[in-house]
């Protein structure tokens, strides 16, 4: 049986939901080491943080497990993402947690950036067909394939506006009020921010764009303060729990950086409005969302400069949960199609 998936392939986060069972994990990709980490029983592991696959012959940890024990992790941040073919051992085992045959098969609508839709046909092609996978939990190793028999890539935002308009099984909410109006959606990521116009229920790529402006300009300024003013090395990737929290630990004790954090937000922020504004005339828009893993951090700073500013409900996943919703909506279209043709009066032909 084809499973419908939503898969929002973030530079920061995995997003994947199949509308009972949603999961999320950091996009970094790390070698595996000869032997796995031990686990000393003080605590179940969730499955994303014991991701270990092999695929093509080559073992890979993904997520926490590669930032945990990983001597060489790296969160690909190129426009294709192909350090290391990331793109393809990323997608194959987000999947790969919902494979429980030796043969499983999916339809799966995902996104791309606005301004990088020109890849989509190329993306299609790399990753359509079949796959095989070994993923290995705990002392288990069980053997996988993935069969793609639909890939849809639409704009990324989109995934936002369908998750509001959308319920969970696909159905229109036809009484919704932003399927009339102009809505803006504005998609904070770890790389990259996406502007996007819906107008009248229709997307509108005149006025959408993507823009080299993400969380991951926030972090390198925080991680150069932390080199500075405590010596201390960090990736990237590391500082996520440390940016939410407001505080690092140095030599067992925590640092607060709330300070530092907020001036450098409030001036990421103020470089995203000036990309807003130099695309919407933003007094047009009736309704405008913001959204992504970078959206519920800086919608404290953007709300008090844009009054119709509003923050999706877990703006984390909106896309992956709008990509399954406008899934379910075409496949629940083509039933509705099938069974249309099926109860067709046939044409009968009088024999004499």
């Amino acid at each position: 049986m084809e499973q419908c998936i939503g898969l929002d392939m973030g530079y920061g986060f995995i997003k994947v939901d199949n509308g009972r069972d949603g999961y999320t994990f950091p996009s970094v990709v790390g070698e595996s080491t000869t032997e796995p980490p031990m686990s000393l029983g003080f605590r179940k592991v969730p499955i994303t943080e014991d991701l270990r696959v092999t695929i093509n012959g080559k073992n890979y940890f993904l997520g926490d497990l590669a930032i945990r024990h990983s001597v060489i992790a790296h969160r690909g941040l190129s426009v294709t993402r192909t350090e290391g073919d990331d793109l393809k051992v990323l997608f194959l085992s987000t999947l790969s947690l919902y494979c429980h045959e030796s043969l499983n098969r999916f339809f799966v609508v995902t996104g791309l950036p606005p301004g990088r839709m020109h890849m989509a046909k190329d993306m299609i092609k790399h990753l359509q067909g079949e796959h095989e996978i070994v993923r290995q939990t705990g002392g288990k190793r069980e053997t996988f394939t993935i069969r793609l028999d639909g890939i849809e890539v639409v704009p990324q935002p989109i995934g936002t506006y369908w998750s509001t308009v959308l319920d969970n099984r696909g159905q229109l909410r036809p009484e919704h009020p932003m399927l009339k109006g102009r809505v803006g959606i504005i998609d904070i990521g770890f790389r990259t921010s996406d502007f996007a116009t819906i107008i009248d229920g229709d997307y509108s790529p005149a006025f959408s764009r993507t823009v080299p402006i993400g969380m991951s300009n926030g972090y390198d300024a925080i991680s150069a303060a932390l080199s500075v003013q405590h010596g201390l090395e960090r990736e990237t990737y590391t500082l996520d729990e440390s940016v939410i929290a407001g505080h690092v630990n140095v030599s067992g004790k925590q640092v607060d950086i709330t300070g530092v954090r907020d001036e450098i937000f409030k001036d990421l922020a103020t470089k995203l409005l000036v990309e807003a504004r130099s695309l919407w005339q933003m007094e047009e828009y009736d309704h405008m969302l913001i959204t992504g893993g970078g959206g519920q951090i800086m919608e404290r700073y953007l709300r008090p400069v844009i009054p119709q500013l509003v923050l999706v409900s877990d703006p984390v996943t909106a896309n992956a949960r709008g990509y399954y919703a406008w899934g379910s909506h075409n496949i629940l279209k083509r039933q509705v199609s099938r069974a249309a043709a099926d109860n067709r009066p046939q044409d009968r032909v009088a024999s004499k």
